[in-house]
């Protein structure tokens, strides 16, 4: 019987959980701290480090897509990689039945995992205006999400919404971005999580090969 492993930030940590929950699994899932999937070539070592350090399984679930690029040039000289067919996690969480999904643009896209990393933006902004005062940590922000036009709240149906909006008020209002909320099933992810691994939407990465981009791209 083959044996999985799955490293997967820690910002799903909820949804992954949720998933393996529901067909009572019990493979081992190691989360990367949060805030890694905004530096890829850390993110990249890390996991790189995390590969050659394992042993003693077949498959290392990755859901992940390119993130960044931070998966390109993995590799493994002894058991396989799998990692979904897309951009990045956030494809897996507005994912239903396949990873082409609708991913609206000028948003930044929050679940609590995201609110509870340390680098999230309403920490970031009180760290901002601890340093700098409001008026300058106002400035720095509008210039910063400029480029934004909602803060999207994925419907996972794991965390209140409403509580997440209360959290986000402060920046939203200094941003100028409205608030918008999208359905994300989890689809993709679930199978994933669940080993239900479809040559559509996943790439199965065999020992020492490199992950390329053409392997994670939809077809």
């Amino acid at each position: 019987m083959s044996k999985y492993m799955m490293v997967a930030c820690r910002n799903i940590e909820d949804e992954v959980d949720a998933a393996m929950r529901e067909k009572q699994l019990d493979y081992p899932v190691l989360y990367l701290k949060s805030g890694l999937h905004d530096l890829p070539d850390r993110l990249h070592r890390e996991l790189q480090a995390l590969i050659d350090a394992l042993t003693d399984i077949d498959y290392l679930l990755l859901p992940m897509g390119r993130c960044g690029n931070a998966t390109l040039g993995l590799r493994s000289e002894r058991f396989s990689l799998v990692l979904p067919k897309c951009e990045d996690c956030i494809n897996l969480l507005l994912s239903d039945d396949s990873l082409k999904v609708d991913r609206p643009k000028g948003r930044m896209f929050y679940t609590r995992g995201w609110l509870l990393s340390e680098r999230a933006a309403p920490n970031e902004y009180d760290d901002c205006v601890r340093k700098y005062g409001k008026d300058s940590a106002d400035m720095i922000f509008q210039a910063m999400y400029s480029g934004y036009t909602h803060f999207a709240i994925l419907k996972t149906g794991l965390f209140d919404i409403e509580k997440a909006k209360r959290t986000l008020m402060p920046v939203a209002q200094t941003a100028g971005v409205d608030f918008e909320e999208l359905e994300a099933p989890c689809g993709i992810l679930k199978k994933m999580v669940q080993l239900d691994l479809d040559e559509e939407n996943f790439a199965v990465i065999p020992p020492g090969t490199e992950v390329t981009e053409e392997m994670l791209q939809l077809s």
